[in-house]
C-alpha cells in the first residue's frame, strides 16, 4: 500500500486530469447522537483515502460530500432519505459510503438502488441487505430495481454469530443457553451460530449450559447472569454500553463485526500513524472500516471501462479480487458481501470495560 498521505487542507481540490470531469461520492454516517465517534471515524477515514489516492481516481478529480444521517437521537430515516437523494439528485455522484447502520441502510439503499449508484456500507451487517435467503441468488427486496448496486466491507451479521461458535469451540464450550430478543439481528446470530464448525447444542428453559449467548439489537442484562463461572458471550450490540451486562465475576466476551485497532493486520500501521497524525486522535473500531469502503470506491472508479459511467463502476465492485487493503485480502462476493473472515474480540473486566483480545478471530 502505498504511504498514507497526512491531511492538511481539504481534500477533493487538487488540480484533475481532467478538469472538465469532476466526481463526487458521498458519506453519509452519524455525526450527532450515540454514535457520533463511531461516524465520524467512518468519515475521517474516508477523507484519509482520497487523501492518500492525491484527490482522484481513473485520472478524474473527486469531490468528497460527508453528510450526517442522525439526530441526537441516533440515526434518523428523515436525515437518511435526504442524504440518499441529495446523492441521486447530484449529476456528478459517482459513488455512496454509508451507512454506519443496517435500519438506515434500509432506508437509503432504495433510493441510491433506483438511481444505479455503487453504494459500500463501513459497518452495516444485516443480511436482508445483499440477500432475502441464503439460497437466493436475486437481488433482495431493498434493492428494488433487481440489479445489485450495494455491498460492504465489514463481515455480516451472520458472520459474528460463526465467529461466536468458533470462539465458544475454542473455549471447550458445548452447550449455550441463547437469550434473544426476537429480532432480525439475533436470528442472524443464531444462524451463524448454527453454521460454525462446531456449534455448541442450544439449550432451553432450566437445562445447564456452559454458556449464556445474547442475541440482541441492544445492551442488556442477561438472563443467568452472575451465576457461577457460566459464560456469557454476545456481539457488538453489548459494546455499546457493557455496562448494562452486569457486576460479576462470570466471564464476558464480545464478538465484534470490526477488528479492534490493535487486531488490525500490519498492513494498517501506516494508516492508523496517518489517522492520529491527522486528527490527533487514535481512530476508533469503524475508522479502518471508513477508509476502506471510501479506497475501494475508488479503486472501483479507476478500475471501471468509463469512470464517469455509474454502471461501470458498480460492475467494477463487483468484480474486486483479492484486494490487499488495510482490513486484510479479500474480494466481493456475487451477493456483495466481503469474503474477510476475521472480526474482533473483547473481554469485558469487572469494572465493564471492553477490553480488546490479543488475536482477532477467524472464521475457517
Amino acid at each position: 500500500m502505498a504511504a498514507l498521505a497526512v491531511i492538511v487542507v481539504a481534500v477533493g481540490c487538487g488540480s484533475s486530469a481532467d478538469d472538465d470531469a469532476t466526481l463526487t461520492v458521498y458519506v453519509s454516517a452519524p455525526l450527532q447522537g450515540p454514535r457520533a465517534d463511531a461516524g465520524h471515524d467512518v468519515a475521517d477515514g474516508a477523507r484519509l483515502a482520497l487523501a492518500d489516492a492525491d484527490g482522484k481516481a481513473g485520472g478524474v478529480a473527486i469531490d468528497l460530500e460527508v453528510l450526517s444521517d442522525a439526530t441526537g437521537g441516533g440515526w434518523d430515516a428523515a436525515a437518511t432519505g435526504a442524504n440518499a437523494r441529495a446523492a441521486t439528485e447530484d449529476t456528478t455522484t459517482i459513488a455512496y459510503v454509508g451507512e454506519l447502520d443496517s435500519g438506515a441502510s434500509r432506508t437509503s439503499i432504495p433510493i441510491t438502488n433506483r438511481a444505479g449508484i455503487l453504494q459500500v456500507s463501513p459497518g452495516a451487517g444485516a443480511a436482508d441487505l445483499t440477500s432475502d435467503s441464503p439460497a437466493s441468488g436475486d437481488a433482495p427486496a431493498v434493492q428494488e430495481s433487481g440489479h445489485r448496486t450495494f455491498g460492504r466491507v465489514i463481515p455480516s451479521d451472520r458472520d459474528q454469530g460463526e465467529a461466536a461458535g468458533v470462539w465458544m469451540a475454542d473455549s471447550g464450550i458445548s452447550s449455550v443457553l441463547v437469550d434473544s430478543d426476537g429480532s432480525a439481528y439475533a436470528d442472524s446470530l443464531v444462524d451463524g451460530l448454527d453454521a460454525a464448525p462446531s456449534p455448541p447444542e442450544v439449550v432451553t428453559g432450566g437445562d445447564p449450559a456452559d454458556a449464556v449467548y445474547i442475541a440482541a439489537e441492544g445492551p442488556v442484562r442477561p438472563a443467568g447472569a452472575g451465576t457461577g463461572d457460566r459464560g456469557i458471550l454476545g456481539s457488538d450490540a453489548q459494546l455499546d454500553d457493557p455496562r448494562a451486562l452486569g457486576s460479576n465475576s462470570t466471564p464476558v466476551r464480545l464478538t465484534s463485526a470490526a477488528l479492534d485497532p490493535t487486531q488490525l493486520p500490519p498492513a494498517a500501521d501506516d494508516f492508523l500513524a496517518a489517522f492520529e497524525a491527522a486528527y490527533d486522535r487514535m481512530p476508533g473500531r469503524y475508522a479502518a472500516y471508513g477508509y476502506e469502503a471510501m479506497a475501494v470506491v475508488l479503486d472501483s472508479v479507476g478500475r471501471a471501462d468509463d469512470p464517469t459511467d455509474r454502471g461501470d463502476v458498480v460492475d467494477a465492485f463487483f468484480d474486486t479480487s483479492d484486494r490487499e487493503s488495510i482490513l486484510g485480502t479479500y474480494s466481493i462476493d456475487d451477493v456483495g458481501d466481503t469474503t474477510l473472515r476475521r472480526l474482533g474480540a473483547y473481554r469485558i473486566d469487572g469494572r465493564g470495560r471492553a477490553l480488546p483480545e490479543r488475536e482477532a478471530l477467524t472464521i475457517p
